[in-house]
């Protein structure tokens, strides 16, 4: 890891991807029992976890509840033996560059959830260190999904100009405040790159179906020639992807607004089980057989008012569709 980026990667995926495990395995709270961690271009595998440079925040923002927000923020210093001026000089530092300067006395209980996560990211950085790890800071605050995009920890990390790993099972908290974004899935990355890229050109079918609100429609087909048919929907296959295949099927991915009902040319016959309205947009499931199989597609629906539960369907294509394609047995990403 390179602390001197000064970056904020997100580490995402499933619950037991392994996010928790990789952030431990930094900071030294697991053991490591192969390979190397580099901080800096320096193997810190086996060095004593408080000689890392590597801070430590847990789930829910947790401060000691009998303490001011002074004595939490100065607590790592305290530990160490730190004199109590040089602690008191840095904590008004960071206090003043975290913007909790005014609720110092104050114990945590009461404050708001702003100044709550302002004061353990001040704690987090008073020692210094060279990278942060967050571990589901947001699971377990309290905090309504539809609030949690407000939290000031992006704001913050640019600001102090620290190095920040922040694990999450939510794609929508990581694409609120990433730089980089880290796809993981049962204990293997799959993807590492910006959030645009990632959601562009999802690496396999693992990040397909974790990204994105609802997620990428999968559907599998077999390829005759240059082409795989889903209903009477004619996907083309180029030969650069032809010819990395394992086999004769291959899996098409269409994001819910690359659908439309109607859409342009031949379409798949459906039916709608589901209609949802998010207030900006229909949401609308609908089911078909392709192959003796039952599959869901979800359509994201502007403008026209929706169909309604029951009602026969065409789902299309939208006019600047772009299609995903994944080969059936690796789930690899086909390019080309």
């Amino acid at each position: 890891m390179e602390a001197r980026g000064r970056r904020l990667l997100v580490l995402t995926g499933p619950s037991g991807s392994g996010k928790s495990t990789l952030l431990r395995l930094l900071a030294g709270l697991e053991p490591l029992d192969r390979g190397s961690i580099l901080i800096n271009g320096a193997d810190v595998g086996r060095t004593a976890p408080d000689k890392r440079g590597v801070s430590m925040i847990f789930q829910g923002f947790a401060l000691f509840p009998h303490l001011t927000v002074r004595e939490n923020i100065a607590f790592p210093l305290t530990m160490r033996g730190a004199s109590a001026k040089s602690t008191a000089t840095r904590v008004n530092q960071v206090a003043k560059l975290c913007g909790v300067t005014d609720h110092l006395p104050s114990r945590p209980e009461g404050l708001s959830f702003d100044i709550r996560q302002r004061t353990t990211m001040a704690r987090a950085v008073v020692r210094r260190p060279d990278v942060v790890c967050l571990d589901e800071p947001l699971a377990g605050s309290g905090v309504p999904l539809t609030l949690r995009g407000r939290t000031p920890i992006g704001s913050l990390q640019r600001e102090l100009e620290v190095t920040m790993l922040y694990a999450t099972c939510s794609s929508e908290d990581a694409w609120a405040i990433a730089d980089r974004v880290a796809v993981l899935d049962r204990g293997t990355l799959h993807q590492v790159g910006t959030p645009r890229d990632v959601f562009l050109e999802p690496a396999s079918i693992a990040v397909a179906q974790f990204l994105g609100s609802p997620a990428m429609n999968l559907v599998t087909a077999a390829v005759e020639g240059r082409t795989a048919r889903i209903g009477r929907l004619a996907v083309p296959v180029s030969a650069a992807q032809l010819s990395s295949l394992s086999g004769n099927r291959i899996v098409v991915g269409l994001r819910p607004e690359d659908l439309a009902i109607g859409g342009e040319g031949e379409g798949i016959r459906a039916v709608t089980v589901l209609v949802r309205d998010t207030g900006r947009e229909y949401l609308i499931t609908t089911r078909t057989n392709l192959g003796g199989d039952e599959v869901d597609l979800v359509v994201r629906h502007t403008g026209a008012p929706p169909p309604v539960k029951g009602e026969n369907v065409v789902v299309g294509v939208a006019g600047a569709a772009r299609f995903h394609l994944f080969d059936e047995k690796t789930g690899r990403r086909l390019a080309g």
